[in-house]
């Protein structure tokens, strides 16, 4: 499975209810090393939800210091944003990921 094919899916969580979609992947380095690359990388979780642009930009970090307008929209936005760890994936059936 590519990023690609992750980044945009629609999350569903074990009762069938929607959760949103992949809107950004955690990668850990911290697979078997690869000669010319290093240690390879495993997916660690998701952020699952409507809008996690302030996340991705890490505007909402709580030691950032920003525009409180920008910030506070930011997060106000956010709240329905969820960290999905990868071992709560359940599986796929090629349209969306469910949860277990």
């Amino acid at each position: 499975m590519r990023l690609s094919d992750l980044l945009g899916r629609p999350v569903v969580d074990a009762d069938g209810r929607r959760l949103g979609e992949v809107k950004d992947v955690r990668l850990v380095q911290d697979g078997p090393y690869v000669e010319g690359f290093g240690q390879q990388l495993r997916i660690e979780g998701l952020l699952v939800g409507e809008g996690a642009l302030g996340t991705r930009l890490g505007i909402t970090r709580a030691n950032l210091r920003g525009p409180w307008p920008l910030t506070a929209l930011m997060r106000r936005l956010e709240r329905r944003t969820r960290y999905v760890l990868w071992d709560d994936v359940g599986g796929h059936d090629g349209h969306e990921l469910r949860l277990r």
